[in-house]
């Protein structure tokens, strides 16, 4: 028996599936299922997915993989699944009386049709992967929805612990911590926006005026926070002494997140630990001036000041002369984190970032003399 073809298309966004209400027939509606269509005579069955969604969503997909297994539909029509993935346009019904995008953990939320059933588990596992997030050659986040998902590691308690201080506290611009999923891993909150790319230019001065006015905000509050000296800390696993407060230590402009140039989110908590707060300050202006490399004494002297006037309260020198240490901290870090088997440390050894960074330093140190001049006695 010829069996006609009807194909169903397994949107996948963001790590979210979208799923489409039927309105009609009466046995069918209210029910869910995956938008498609019967295939044409002579049409490739991947053409009549890509077609079907366009007329039924207004918008336009490609054909990513066809899923495993077919359903009968009786009648001598089976139906073939595809993933597919969105590339123009925002989903519009027009056949259906309602769409909605579910993430994983929401695919048992609505009554679906009995014959796209079969392709749900495989697709749970497609929906776990997310949407990898760029940069994250530390940690690998995903994006799944509005959420953030991430590997876990022993520091991951004491990070926890510094967001719900930090949220209790009402510090905004911060992921929040809503737990793990099957996988393992953190669940948070995913901020708007998008992280700066260094290769794209300089940050702006009103975003680091932002920054530099949310890190201050930052330190005052988390002076006061006295974490478990149970809970080890990434690339330290002691309590902060005396003067030292528990540092985002990776504040840059690759991992804050802008809206029009303003800063929205601060992102990337996972090396927190202990230091004195010029540490952070001295990390931001080596990324951020940028220190690491030569873009003119006079204006990194220029950025340098901006951000310690927006930080307040700091000297210009007292940063520089800061930066050649801590940088040498960070690097030193890597370096033990990997030879301790830290995956995410050996992935960022494989990057060639200690080469990369030992000769920006060694420029650095002899850009020092003249940046120090520029700044005078400030």
């Amino acid at each position: 028996m010829n069996r006609d073809v009807v194909v169903a298309a397994a949107i996948v966004h963001q790590g979210r599936l979208l799923a489409a209400r039927r309105s009609y027939p009466a046995a069918a509606a209210g029910r869910w299922e995956l938008p498609g269509g019967k295939v044409d005579s002579g049409e490739p069955a991947d053409h009549a997915c890509v077609r079907e969604v366009h007329e039924e969503l207004h918008c336009r997909v490609r054909v990513v993989r066809r899923l495993p297994g077919e359903q009968p539909l009786g009648e001598g029509l089976m139906l073939h699944g595809f993933e597919c993935a969105l590339i123009d346009g925002e989903p519009v019904p027009s056949e259906h009386d309602a769409i909605r995008w579910l993430a994983p953990e929401e695919l048992d939320d609505v009554a679906w049709l009995d014959a796209d059933r079969p392709f749900l588990a495989g697709l749970r596992e497609r929906l776990l992967d997310g949407e990898r997030l760029p940069g994250g050659n530390v940690g690998g986040a995903v994006r799944i929805g509005a959420t953030v998902r991430r590997v876990t590691g022993p520091w991951t308690p004491a990070v926890h612990a510094l967001l719900a201080y930090l949220d209790e506290a009402g510090v905004d611009r911060i992921p929040r911590v809503l737990g793990s999923d099957e996988r393992g891993r953190e669940v948070l909150t995913h901020l708007p926006g998008k992280a700066a790319d260094p290769d794209e230019g300089l940050a702006s001065l009103p975003l680091l005026h932002d920054a530099m006015r949310w890190l201050r905000r930052y330190h005052d509050v988390v002076a006061d926070f006295r974490p478990d000296s149970a809970l080890p800390w990434r690339n330290a696993p002691l309590a902060p002494t005396p003067g030292e407060v528990i540092c985002h230590n990776d504040f840059a402009p690759y991992n804050w997140t802008t809206v029009d140039g303003h800063l929205v989110g601060v992102i990337d908590w996972d090396v927190a630990g202990p230091g004195p707060p010029i540490d952070d300050v001295a990390f931001a202006a080596w990324n951020a001036v940028p220190l690491y490399r030569d873009v003119g004494t006079a204006q990194s002297a220029r950025r340098l000041k901006l951000m310690c006037e927006a930080y307040g309260e700091l000297v210009p020198r007292a940063v520089l002369s800061t930066v050649d240490r801590r940088i040498g901290l960070a690097t030193e870090r890597i370096r033990a984190g990997a030879a301790a088997g830290d995956l995410g440390m050996r992935n960022l050894v494989a990057t060639g970032v200690l080469d990369r960074v030992a000769a920006q330093s060694a420029s650095f140190r002899t850009r020092l003399p003249a940046l120090a001049a520029a700044l005078g006695r400030s």
